[in-house]
């Protein structure tokens, strides 16, 4: 073979496997640090900081340790491979639940409950991910394929959110992010064993795993797969139901603007705004399901308005918050500025008319925002009301605002 080929070479993967097992404090401290890294990530939301954070931790090392030890029969190295996972792991662990205890900052952010739903598709990235993880520890320069592989597979991030679910006694939390860590364990030691095995590294192991060794990795990988296949079927038919319900909406409801929608235990819950729907429109809405393979699910709608008018508490429970004049100083985004601009100029242009306006930016995890303007008129103006709708109305198209006008009684 010619020496300039990138081959995988016994030697190189036995000296890079090996280096990565070292039972130092270092190691120790650089795995406290990323796992505060992740933590400061998932708590604050941060993508970028999270992706940091599994960049640095060297959790992957003992796993690829175990898989390649069991691939070459070292009962040596497995032992030292597993010592320092399990060492890690208590580190990991207790940095993590130590930090979210600390944190004034309790709720669940979008980037810890995405750490909570395991499906099928994780556990081909771990297995993908540990075949790439021990092809690059067969290569003199492993590149960015290391670096690549700590990314796809997330180790350190499931870990974390495990300590959270701890520091808050979150169970389901601490049940589902630990599911998540332990197939990515298990199946980036499976991969690096197989993958070990593949290479037929005779210079590193005796004979080939026994029988009853192979059966029982089969029953587990087996056993170990089953809940991802549950959650992944589970998923992919509530993303359906989904799919089905916004075309639903689309096409049978064009005059009501739906604030929140919800699939859960046979019933379609509708939250909305608009004219009011009687019962006999309601029925034959929900007649229609059937025609969006929904027909297994009940109907309900919670009316928010009649006709124009809305309560300031439905107002209240559905925007992100109320915008006033205080907080304009502070307010950063675009749409929020425009929006108190256009409340400035309501009531200047209304000054006898309008006895408050509310803004706000309906609550919703679409990246489309869409926003409501509530206006209470004097008893005396009340017939202003059309023309003071369509002032309001026309102000918010020339300030690119996506919102809908109602006035309210309260």
């Amino acid at each position: 073979m010619m020496d300039n080929e990138e081959l995988l070479k016994s030697d190189i993967i036995d000296q890079h496997v090996r280096q990565g097992l070292g039972l130092s404090w270092l190691n120790f401290a650089v795995l406290f640090c990323a796992t505060i890294i992740a933590c400061v990530g998932l708590n604050m939301n941060s993508t970028a900081v999270v992706i940091g954070a599994m960049l640095i931790s060297p959790i992957m090392d003992p796993i690829i340790g175990m898989g390649y030890g069991f691939g070459i029969r070292d009962t040596k190295l497995i032992r030292k491979a597993a010592t320092l996972y399990l060492i890690e792991l208590v580190v990991a662990l207790l940095a993590a639940t130590i930090y979210f205890s600390l944190s004034p900052i309790k709720d669940a952010s979008d980037q810890i409950i995405a750490r909570t739903q395991p499906a099928i598709w994780d556990v081909l990235v771990a297995f993908f991910g540990g075949v790439a993880g021990i092809i690059g520890s067969a290569k003199k320069d492993p590149g960015n394929i290391l670096p690549g592989v700590a990314i796809a597979t997330a180790l350190i991030p499931p870990l974390s959110t495990v300590g959270y679910g701890l520091s808050q006694f979150k169970w389901s939390i601490v049940l589902s992010a630990g599911y998540l860590f332990l197939i990515n364990t298990f199946f980036i030691a499976l991969a690096t064993m197989i993958c070990t095995l593949i290479f037929n590294l005779r210079t590193k192991r005796a004979t080939g795993i026994p029988l009853k060794n192979q059966i029982l990795i089969i029953a587990a990988a087996i056993i170990i797969t089953i809940p991802s296949l549950i959650s992944a079927s589970t998923l992919v038919k509530q993303t359906y139901n989904e799919t089905q319900l916004t075309s639903f909406v689309d096409n049978e409801l064009p005059g009501l603007y739906v604030v929140n929608k919800q699939i859960a235990n046979g019933k379609i819950k509708l939250v909305v705004i608009g004219s009011h729907l009687s019962h006999a429109e309601i029925n034959s809405l929900d007649d229609k399901l059937g025609d969006y393979q929904l027909g297994s699910y009940k109907l309900q709608f919670q009316q928010l308005s009649k006709g124009n008018y809305l309560s300031v508490n439905a107002f209240k429970k559905y925007v992100d918050q109320e915008k006033n004049d205080s907080t304009q100083s502070t307010t950063t985004d675009n749409s929020d500025k425009n929006l108190l601009k256009l409340k400035q100029q309501l009531t200047k242009k209304y000054p006898d008319d309008i006895s408050k306006v509310y803004v706000g930016q309906l609550a919703s995890k679409t990246k489309i925002k869409e926003s409501i303007i509530l206006i209470k008129l004097n008893k005396d103006s009340e017939s202003k009301q059309d023309e003071v709708k369509k002032y309001a109305e026309n102000l918010a198209d020339k300030l690119g605002i996506e919102a809908t006008v109602h006035f309210t009684l309260d």
